[in-house]
Formats: C-alpha cells, sequence, structure tokens
C-alpha cells in the first residue's frame, strides 16, 4: 500500500500540470453542481412560496372525501357547522396562526342564450382572506389594471 501511495505522489509531482488541470476541472464541475442546486431549490421555494401567498395558503381543511371529488365541486362534501367550531376552536388556539380565512368553491352556468359554459367561483371575505393570502391583493390590482389598460 505506502508503494502505490509514493508511485501516485510521484507520478502527480512528476506531471504537475495536468494534475492541475484535472483537479481544476474537478472543482468546477463541484462548484457548477453546487451552483445549480442552489438555485433549482431557490426557484423551487420561491415558485412554492408565489402559489401559497396568492393562491391557495399553506393548509386547506376540506371534509372527507372533497379533494377526491373537487371536480365536481360537490355540494354533500361541506362542512357542517359543528366541524367548523371545533376546526375554528383549534385555529384559534393555536399561536403560530396568524389568520385563517372561509373559502366557499361553488360552480354555475354562464349563458348568453347563445352558448353556454360552466364557471367555477370563489365566495371570500376580504378582510379575512387579505391577511391571510398577502399577494393576493396585489394580484388582483394587478389583474384589474391590465383589464382597464386592454380597453
Amino acid at each position: 500500500m505506502n508503494n502505490i501511495l509514493k508511485i501516485s505522489y510521484r507520478n502527480l509531482k512528476r506531471n504537475y500540470r495536468r494534475t492541475l488541470l484535472t483537479a481544476s476541472l474537478i472543482t468546477i464541475g463541484v462548484i457548477f453542481v453546487l451552483i445549480y442546486t442552489a438555485m433549482s431549490g431557490s426557484f423551487k421555494s420561491y415558485t412554492v412560496g408565489q402559489i401559497t401567498d396568492s393562491l391557495m395558503g399553506h393548509i386547506q381543511i376540506h371534509k372527507k372525501g372533497y379533494v377526491a371529488s373537487v371536480d365536481n365541486l360537490p355540494l354533500d362534501k361541506n362542512l357542517n357547522a359543528k366541524m367548523v367550531e371545533f376546526i375554528e376552536s383549534k385555529l384559534e388556539s393555536n399561536p403560530f396562526i396568524e389568520s385563517y380565512s372561509y373559502r366557499i368553491k361553488f360552480g354555475a352556468m354562464f349563458s348568453n342564450f347563445t352558448s353556454t359554459t360552466n364557471i367555477r367561483l370563489n365566495a371570500i371575505d376580504p378582510e379575512d382572506e387579505f391577511p391571510t393570502l398577502p399577494l393576493l391583493e396585489s394580484r388582483i390590482s394587478d389583474m384589474i389594471s391590465k383589464v382597464w389598460m386592454s380597453k
């Protein structure tokens, strides 16, 4: 084993340019991998932050079976008053929860007597929703300004 180490050390010392080039290429490769990993993690956290702060929120509470049938927007999967009181008591007693809001999601039909299409509507209370989703207000104002600019 000692002979192998001596031979390898002598080879590295004898071919110092090749050794330096190989070591620098390995170092540059490792640096690029680390930079790529950091940037992709940053992009992922930014995307998740944008979605949770402007659209969904960090936690959503539904009645069992709602998520499986969310495409149908079922009316029988709503939380009853007892469930809402229980959830509300748990949310208010937790010191780590800054705000929460209620949402009602429902489907409707929109018709102009020539054609009909279905739409999904979300009912919110802005006073509760804006503290819960801090980026929602700017998203709505941007959308309104784009509509006004297009006219």
